[in-house]
């Protein structure tokens, strides 16, 4: 049973689409490919000190709201969990 012409030219567009002739391509070029790792390497690193400086950031305002709050309990342990943090006793 011969495959329909058809059917060869839906899996010859479905290979062009994957974009496998351009990995190939990449795959080849030692250079680019440490480059294009290089730059998602700082991307990445970038990202995650942006991220943890927004987290931080958030933290801190939540803190000293709830110490600005003057909440029996809670404002003493978060001020003690604060000279701890500065390293002052």
């Amino acid at each position: 049973m011969q495959p329909d012409v058809n059917e060869i030219e839906k899996l010859v567009k479905r290979l062009d689409n994957s974009g496998l002739a351009e990995y190939v391509r990449l795959s080849r070029n030692t250079g680019k490919i440490l480059w294009l790792n290089f730059l998602s390497g700082i991307a990445r690193g970038l990202g995650f000190t942006v991220g943890t400086a927004v987290v931080l950031a958030v933290v801190y305002k939540i803190v000293s709201r709830l110490i600005s709050m003057n909440i029996p309990y809670l404002t003493e342990v978060l001020l003690e969990f604060a000279s701890m943090v500065k390293g002052v006793k």
